[in-house]
């Protein structure tokens, strides 16, 4: 159960988002899209710090969204994504951008 919230969450949040935005009449010039914040209102992370999962102070059961690359793993908090969507790093010599 979970499982299907952590995934139709992002949706449900988008369809309220929606309405919210025509209602308000905020035009982006995409026809049946409208902007609701202004470019830059929420603040990315940027080249975080990453500590080893023992570290990392996070009760067993966080939700995380995970990947590996070049022999190291990579977890962002979801909950932490929530409130700044998007994450900027590099893994190795890679540009990353965790976006939830």
């Amino acid at each position: 159960m979970r499982r299907r919230l952590a995934f139709a969450l992002p949706f449900l949040l988008f369809v309220l988002a929606w309405g919210v935005a025509a209602q308000r009449g905020t035009d982006i010039g995409v026809k049946g899209f409208q902007q609701i914040l202004p470019r830059g209102t929420i603040a990315s992370i940027d080249d975080p710090e990453f500590v080893p999962a023992e570290e990392a102070n996070l009760p067993d059961d966080a939700w995380v969204l995970g990947f590996a690359y070049g022999g190291e793993a990579y977890a962002y908090d979801l909950n932490l994504l929530n409130s700044h969507e998007i994450v900027n790093h590099k893994a190795g010599d890679r540009p990353i951008a965790a976006v939830w």
